[in-house]
């Protein structure tokens, strides 16, 4: 999922930023319906101007993307992907893709409440 948000003013979302430097990190907070309240922590390394994801066990997410200077502040463009334990049989593959699923549309239904779109 591809998202565009300000660096400062997430009031109302389930997600914690912190730009430390070079290095951002934060965690996203979710209720899902299947395994509870998820908590997702992720960290990105700043490059530039773009954010190379670092490695963290899942559950978690990898966020890649872009900062950019904004007319209010810094812009954030992220690419998120979610970071589940491999499955070993066919059947925790497919559950995990389940959850994946679930996850982004339980994502994108908080951010549409509280922020710009999904790019």
């Amino acid at each position: 999922m591809r998202l565009r948000l300000p660096l400062t003013g997430l009031s109302g979302l389930p997600l914690e930023l912190a730009l430390e430097g070079e290095r951002l990190k934060g965690v996203l907070r979710q209720e899902n319906p299947v395994l509870g309240l998820l908590e997702l922590p992720f960290a990105s390394r700043l490059e530039g101007n773009r954010l190379k994801p670092l490695p963290l066990p899942p559950p978690s997410l990898r966020v890649a993307g872009r900062l950019w200077p904004g007319e209010g502040g810094a812009v954030l463009e992220l690419e998120l992907s979610l970071s589940l334990p491999p499955g070993e049989k066919w059947g925790e593959r497919a559950f995990g893709r389940i959850l994946e699923g679930v996850f982004f549309l339980l994502l994108e239904r908080a951010l549409s409440q509280g922020a710009r779109p999904p790019v």
